[in-house]
């Protein structure tokens, strides 16, 4: 019998092979099998409710909706908000990634404020922008895709070589300053700690065992906690990687769970103002709540309050409650450049 249209199918008919043949005995147990499967996926759908508070089909409320209030959208005049670093003065510094030519109005940095549901431009500069962060003494770093960092001293506009530079004349892609003023510096499969003066602390490279640590094509985000771990995000390596002070201590890779509906693609990494780790899960529309340890806390579907593909994050503690920024990629045919999103985000 055919397991679809349970007619006779005799061996040499052209369809055959097209079709499955069973005992008809077995008709009716390929049912309980489908009913088996569906109320796996029902006991997923609740799962997923109790772990996250996704919001699914008869859930009135969610800790997305609890736990991330006072939601602003700010349009920008980026294409895509890539890049996002808070500074001393409230203000942001927000990157595209790339150098633009005259025909945009745009340019692939730029200093703002946000002034109620307006996005004002400070000031903005012209150049290729892979990474920002801000140090101790309010000097922005960038890493430009060159061996050394360039720098926006405080108080000024102008653009500069910094101290910090890979010994080995490795390309420089990501940058990220801890609490105590460590600078760590990320390229292509290589990850480099220095101190506040520009000297080495740590290169994170090969493991114990001579081989290669990272496997993705580049090291895209960076953060850390106060232990002393380092959190690490590569393009095209869907997990997020945590570096204790010599070698790989645990690896992130998503829940399944959330990864059902698409597979896990952290994108950013921030640390909270409790140390504990936030990852943007671009695909799926998710932000991933870690402990210091790498450990998963819980998981918020942002979709459910209208933000989609998330790529970057910044957060900073303003009493009551944390203010965390998303910037975002494009992802509407009506819409021309990316949109930023400030909100509370509460126990984080």
């Amino acid at each position: 019998m055919c397991s679809k249209c349970k007619d006779k199918i005799h061996s040499k008919f052209k369809s055959e092979k097209e079709h499955e043949t069973i005992d008809i005995k077995d008709v009716g147990r390929q049912d309980k099998t489908v009913d088996q499967k569906s109320q796996e996926m029902v006991q997923q759908d609740q799962e997923l409710v109790s772990i996250s508070g996704l919001q699914t089909a008869g859930v009135s409320s969610s800790p997305t909706n609890d736990k991330l209030i006072n939601v602003e959208e700010y349009q920008t005049e980026m294409i895509n908000i890539h890049f996002l670093a808070l500074y001393f003065d409230g203000s942001l510094w927000i990157g595209d990634g790339a150098k633009r030519n005259l025909h945009h109005t745009f340019t692939s940095l730029q200093n703002v404020q946000l002034l109620r549901d307006k996005v004002k431009v400070v000031s903005c500069s012209n150049m290729v922008i892979l990474g920002i962060a801000v140090t101790p003494a309010n000097d922005i770093l960038m890493a430009t895709g060159t061996p050394s960092l360039m720098q926006i001293k405080a108080g000024s506009n102008k653009v500069s070589e910094s101290i910090y530079c890979e010994d080995m004349s490795r390309d420089i892609w990501s940058v990220h300053v801890s609490k105590d003023g460590r600078v760590i510096m990320g390229g292509v499969r290589f990850v480099v700690v220095m101190d506040t003066y520009g000297s080495y602390l740590t290169r994170y490279e090969n493991d114990k065992n001579k081989k290669l640590i990272f496997k993705g094509q580049l090291v895209h985000s960076i953060t850390s906690t106060s232990n002393g771990n380092i959190f690490i995000i590569e393009y095209f390596n869907k997990g997020v990687i945590m570096l204790g002070k010599d070698d790989v201590i645990n690896i992130y890779t998503g829940h399944p769970v959330y990864n059902h509906i698409d597979s896990f693609h952290p994108i950013s990494a921030v640390t909270t103002p409790m140390d504990n780790v936030l990852v943007a899960d671009n695909g799926n529309h998710t932000l991933h709540i870690l402990d210091s340890n790498c450990q998963l806390l819980t998981v918020y579907n942002i979709r459910d309050i209208g933000i989609r593909r998330p790529v970057s994050l910044a957060i900073i503690m303003n009493r009551p409650f944390p203010v965390l920024y998303i910037g975002c990629d494009v992802c509407e045919s009506n819409s021309k450049s990316g949109k930023l999103y400030k909100m509370n985000i509460m126990e984080c």
